[in-house]
Protein backbone atom coordinates (compact mmCIF):
# COMPACT_ATOMS: atom_id res chain seq x y z
CA UNK A 1 0.00 0.00 0.00
CA UNK A 2 1.20 3.66 -0.32
CA UNK A 3 -0.99 5.19 1.47
CA UNK A 4 1.08 7.17 4.57
CA UNK A 5 0.08 6.21 8.15
CA UNK A 6 0.63 8.92 10.70
CA UNK A 7 2.80 8.28 13.44
CA UNK A 8 0.00 7.88 15.94
CA UNK A 9 -2.06 5.40 13.62
CA UNK A 10 1.24 3.23 13.35
CA UNK A 11 1.95 3.77 17.20
CA UNK A 12 -2.11 2.26 17.99
CA UNK A 13 -1.61 -0.90 15.48
CA UNK A 14 1.53 -1.67 17.11
CA UNK A 15 0.41 -1.55 20.51
CA UNK A 16 -3.34 -1.39 20.73
CA UNK A 17 -5.67 -2.09 18.17
CA UNK A 18 -6.35 -2.59 14.60
CA UNK A 19 -7.19 0.57 11.76
CA UNK A 20 -10.48 -1.05 11.19
CA UNK A 21 -11.20 -0.21 15.00
CA UNK A 22 -9.76 3.76 14.23
CA UNK A 23 -11.42 3.97 11.62
CA UNK A 24 -14.94 2.66 12.75
CA UNK A 25 -16.14 6.34 13.19
CA UNK A 26 -14.03 8.02 10.70
CA UNK A 27 -14.60 11.06 8.04
CA UNK A 28 -12.40 11.82 4.84
CA UNK A 29 -11.45 15.05 4.18
CA UNK A 30 -10.10 15.99 0.36
CA UNK A 31 -7.85 19.08 -0.47
CA UNK A 32 -6.08 20.80 -3.34
CA UNK A 33 -2.10 20.43 -3.95
CA UNK A 34 0.23 17.85 -3.06
CA UNK A 35 -0.32 15.46 -0.37
CA UNK A 36 2.24 16.77 2.49
CA UNK A 37 5.24 14.78 2.90
CA UNK A 38 4.06 13.12 5.80
CA UNK A 39 1.06 12.31 7.63
CA UNK A 40 2.22 13.76 10.78
CA UNK A 41 2.11 17.08 8.92
CA UNK A 42 -0.09 19.63 9.20
CA UNK A 43 -2.72 19.99 6.38
CA UNK A 44 -1.73 22.02 3.21
CA UNK A 45 -4.25 22.94 0.16
CA UNK A 46 -7.63 23.99 0.62
CA UNK A 47 -10.27 21.71 2.42
CA UNK A 48 -12.66 20.96 -0.70
CA UNK A 49 -14.89 18.00 0.66
CA UNK A 50 -15.69 15.93 3.85
CA UNK A 51 -17.29 12.72 3.53
CA UNK A 52 -19.25 10.82 5.80
CA UNK A 53 -22.12 8.14 5.64
CA UNK A 54 -24.46 9.61 3.29
CA UNK A 55 -23.50 13.07 3.60
CA UNK A 56 -24.88 12.78 6.98
CA UNK A 57 -23.69 15.74 9.77
CA UNK A 58 -20.49 14.41 12.17
CA UNK A 59 -19.58 16.80 15.05
CA UNK A 60 -16.15 17.23 15.49
CA UNK A 61 -16.42 17.12 19.31
CA UNK A 62 -15.93 13.34 20.05
CA UNK A 63 -17.36 14.20 23.78
CA UNK A 64 -19.58 17.00 22.55
CA UNK A 65 -18.09 19.14 25.57
CA UNK A 66 -19.00 16.10 28.53
CA UNK A 67 -22.43 14.92 26.92
CA UNK A 68 -21.60 11.73 24.01
CA UNK A 69 -21.67 12.98 20.72
CA UNK A 70 -22.78 11.22 18.15
CA UNK A 71 -20.83 8.15 17.69
CA UNK A 72 -21.38 4.25 16.73
CA UNK A 73 -21.42 1.95 20.05
CA UNK A 74 -20.23 -1.78 20.41
CA UNK A 75 -22.27 -4.40 20.71
CA UNK A 76 -21.88 -6.33 24.47
CA UNK A 77 -23.50 -9.19 25.72
CA UNK A 78 -22.97 -10.57 29.62
CA UNK A 79 -22.81 -13.93 29.96
CA UNK A 80 -23.16 -16.17 33.37
CA UNK A 81 -21.27 -19.32 34.63
CA UNK A 82 -23.04 -21.20 36.35
CA UNK A 83 -22.11 -23.77 39.10
CA UNK A 84 -21.99 -27.35 38.15
CA UNK A 85 -18.71 -28.16 36.23
CA UNK A 86 -16.47 -30.42 36.26
CA UNK A 87 -12.80 -30.90 34.98
CA UNK A 88 -13.11 -31.92 31.23
CA UNK A 89 -16.89 -30.36 30.96
CA UNK A 90 -17.42 -28.03 27.98
CA UNK A 91 -18.75 -24.75 27.39
CA UNK A 92 -20.71 -24.38 23.84
CA UNK A 93 -21.45 -21.36 22.31
CA UNK A 94 -22.54 -20.15 18.71
CA UNK A 95 -21.37 -16.93 17.94
CA UNK A 96 -22.85 -14.86 15.52
CA UNK A 97 -20.50 -12.02 13.97
CA UNK A 98 -22.09 -9.41 11.71
CA UNK A 99 -24.72 -11.60 10.68
CA UNK A 100 -22.68 -14.15 9.21
CA UNK A 101 -24.63 -17.20 10.85
CA UNK A 102 -24.11 -18.97 13.92
CA UNK A 103 -20.66 -20.94 14.43
CA UNK A 104 -20.33 -23.32 17.52
CA UNK A 105 -17.57 -22.93 19.60
CA UNK A 106 -15.83 -24.71 22.00
CA UNK A 107 -14.08 -24.43 25.46
CA UNK A 108 -12.80 -27.05 27.13
CA UNK A 109 -12.44 -26.64 31.53
CA UNK A 110 -9.08 -28.84 31.17
CA UNK A 111 -7.00 -28.87 33.73
CA UNK A 112 -10.38 -28.04 35.94
CA UNK A 113 -10.07 -24.21 36.30
CA UNK A 114 -11.60 -24.06 39.71
CA UNK A 115 -14.59 -22.70 40.77
CA UNK A 116 -17.20 -20.93 38.60
CA UNK A 117 -15.22 -17.63 39.00
CA UNK A 118 -11.91 -19.17 37.55
CA UNK A 119 -13.86 -20.85 34.70
CA UNK A 120 -15.32 -17.26 34.11
CA UNK A 121 -11.75 -16.18 34.01
CA UNK A 122 -10.61 -18.71 32.18
CA UNK A 123 -13.33 -17.84 29.63
CA UNK A 124 -12.47 -14.22 29.42
CA UNK A 125 -8.54 -15.40 28.22
CA UNK A 126 -10.23 -18.07 26.06
CA UNK A 127 -12.03 -15.13 24.14
CA UNK A 128 -9.38 -13.05 24.27
CA UNK A 129 -6.74 -15.38 22.56
CA UNK A 130 -9.17 -17.01 20.02
CA UNK A 131 -11.63 -13.91 19.05
CA UNK A 132 -9.95 -10.74 17.37
CA UNK A 133 -12.54 -8.81 16.86
CA UNK A 134 -13.90 -9.38 20.36
CA UNK A 135 -12.56 -8.78 23.77
CA UNK A 136 -13.90 -9.62 27.72
CA UNK A 137 -13.57 -9.18 30.84
CA UNK A 138 -14.64 -10.43 34.22
CA UNK A 139 -17.22 -8.54 35.89
CA UNK A 140 -15.71 -8.84 39.93
CA UNK A 141 -19.49 -9.54 41.92
CA UNK A 142 -20.99 -12.32 43.76
CA UNK A 143 -22.08 -13.66 39.89
CA UNK A 144 -19.53 -15.10 37.96
CA UNK A 145 -20.23 -12.74 34.90
CA UNK A 146 -18.25 -11.79 31.77
CA UNK A 147 -18.78 -9.33 29.18
CA UNK A 148 -18.43 -10.09 25.52
CA UNK A 149 -17.94 -7.01 22.94
CA UNK A 150 -17.25 -6.49 19.42
CA UNK A 151 -13.88 -4.08 19.19
CA UNK A 152 -15.11 -2.13 16.33
CA UNK A 153 -18.30 0.31 16.71
CA UNK A 154 -21.08 -1.18 14.73
CA UNK A 155 -20.32 -4.35 14.19
CA UNK A 156 -22.78 -7.03 15.50
CA UNK A 157 -22.85 -10.09 17.83
CA UNK A 158 -25.35 -12.68 19.53
CA UNK A 159 -24.07 -15.26 21.45
CA UNK A 160 -25.91 -18.03 22.50
CA UNK A 161 -25.25 -20.97 25.07
CA UNK A 162 -25.39 -23.99 22.71
CA UNK A 163 -25.86 -27.49 25.17
CA UNK A 164 -22.69 -27.55 26.68
CA UNK A 165 -21.78 -29.25 29.80
CA UNK A 166 -21.32 -26.06 31.86
CA UNK A 167 -24.65 -23.99 31.36
CA UNK A 168 -23.99 -20.27 30.46
CA UNK A 169 -26.96 -17.83 30.75
CA UNK A 170 -27.34 -14.66 28.57
CA UNK A 171 -28.22 -12.20 30.81
CA UNK A 172 -30.47 -9.71 30.41
CA UNK A 173 -30.96 -7.74 26.75
CA UNK A 174 -27.73 -7.86 24.96
CA UNK A 175 -26.58 -3.79 24.11
CA UNK A 176 -27.25 -3.96 20.49
CA UNK A 177 -24.74 -2.14 17.98
CA UNK A 178 -25.46 1.37 16.46
CA UNK A 179 -24.29 3.17 13.42
CA UNK A 180 -23.37 6.97 13.20
CA UNK A 181 -22.91 9.23 10.40
CA UNK A 182 -19.36 8.31 10.11
CA UNK A 183 -17.59 6.59 7.71
CA UNK A 184 -17.11 2.71 8.61
CA UNK A 185 -14.63 -0.51 7.23
CA UNK A 186 -16.48 -4.00 6.47
CA UNK A 187 -14.40 -6.90 7.76
CA UNK A 188 -11.14 -7.72 6.01
CA UNK A 189 -10.27 -10.35 3.73
CA UNK A 190 -7.23 -11.62 1.87
CA UNK A 191 -5.27 -8.52 3.69
CA UNK A 192 -7.22 -5.54 2.49
CA UNK A 193 -10.66 -4.07 3.98
CA UNK A 194 -13.22 -2.05 1.81
CA UNK A 195 -15.86 0.48 2.36
CA UNK A 196 -18.91 -0.94 4.26
CA UNK A 197 -22.07 -1.62 2.03
CA UNK A 198 -23.49 2.15 2.51
CA UNK A 199 -23.13 5.32 0.62
CA UNK A 200 -19.61 7.65 1.27
CA UNK A 201 -20.50 11.20 -0.09
CA UNK A 202 -20.32 14.61 0.98
CA UNK A 203 -21.33 18.01 -0.54
CA UNK A 204 -18.38 19.78 -2.68
CA UNK A 205 -17.74 23.04 -0.38
CA UNK A 206 -15.16 24.82 -2.77
CA UNK A 207 -14.48 24.25 -6.50
CA UNK A 208 -11.07 23.21 -7.26
CA UNK A 209 -8.90 20.42 -8.21
CA UNK A 210 -8.62 17.19 -5.09
CA UNK A 211 -5.07 16.33 -5.10
CA UNK A 212 -4.97 14.22 -1.66
CA UNK A 213 -6.77 13.05 1.26
CA UNK A 214 -7.07 12.15 4.96
CA UNK A 215 -8.73 9.44 6.11
CA UNK A 216 -8.80 10.70 10.24
CA UNK A 217 -11.28 10.53 13.28
CA UNK A 218 -13.65 13.58 13.27
CA UNK A 219 -12.23 15.39 15.93
CA UNK A 220 -8.48 15.96 13.92
CA UNK A 221 -7.59 19.61 13.62
CA UNK A 222 -5.10 18.89 10.81
CA UNK A 223 -2.25 20.51 12.80
CA UNK A 224 1.27 18.70 13.03
CA UNK A 225 0.75 15.43 15.58
CA UNK A 226 2.28 12.18 16.28
CA UNK A 227 -0.64 10.98 18.33
CA UNK A 228 -3.23 11.42 16.01
CA UNK A 229 -4.04 8.61 14.21
CA UNK A 230 -4.38 9.50 10.48
CA UNK A 231 -4.69 7.93 6.92
CA UNK A 232 -2.90 9.92 4.00
CA UNK A 233 -3.80 9.20 -0.15
CA UNK A 234 -3.09 10.76 -3.25
CA UNK A 235 -6.31 11.42 -5.56
CA UNK A 236 -6.51 11.06 -9.33
CA UNK A 237 -8.89 9.31 -11.73
CA UNK A 238 -6.66 6.17 -11.41
CA UNK A 239 -3.38 4.57 -10.21
CA UNK A 240 -4.01 6.66 -6.97
CA UNK A 241 -4.94 5.69 -3.51
CA UNK A 242 -8.18 7.20 -4.35
CA UNK A 243 -9.65 6.94 -7.76
CA UNK A 244 -12.32 9.69 -9.12
CA UNK A 245 -13.81 9.59 -12.42
CA UNK A 246 -12.64 13.25 -12.30
CA UNK A 247 -10.31 15.34 -9.76
CA UNK A 248 -12.31 18.49 -10.51
CA UNK A 249 -14.84 19.12 -8.25
CA UNK A 250 -17.54 21.75 -8.45
CA UNK A 251 -18.80 23.31 -5.08
CA UNK A 252 -22.51 23.35 -4.16
CA UNK A 253 -22.52 19.11 -6.32
CA UNK A 254 -22.42 16.08 -4.29
CA UNK A 255 -19.17 13.59 -3.90
CA UNK A 256 -19.73 9.79 -3.76
CA UNK A 257 -16.89 7.43 -3.32
CA UNK A 258 -18.06 4.38 -5.34
CA UNK A 259 -14.77 2.21 -4.02
CA UNK A 260 -12.20 2.86 -1.83
CA UNK A 261 -9.94 -0.02 0.18
CA UNK A 262 -6.49 -0.09 2.40
CA UNK A 263 -4.58 -3.00 1.98
CA UNK A 264 -1.45 -3.92 4.10
CA UNK A 265 1.63 -5.55 2.17
CA UNK A 266 3.08 -8.98 3.06
CA UNK A 267 6.30 -8.29 3.36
Amino acid sequence: MSERLSTGLRDWMLGYGSMREVFGDAIMKIYSGSAPASADDAISGVLLATITKASGAVDTDKYNSGALSERSTCACISLSVEDDHDEGDTVKLNINYNGAGAVEYVFTNTADAGDRFDVRDMLVQWFNKNFGYLHAVGNDTDVATLHVAANVPGDTLAIADNGGDITITVDGSPTAAARSNCLYFAPPSSGAMSKAAETWSGLIATTGVAGYFRLVEPEDDGTFSTTQRRLQGTVSTSGAELNLSSTSLVAGTTLTIDTFSVSLPAE
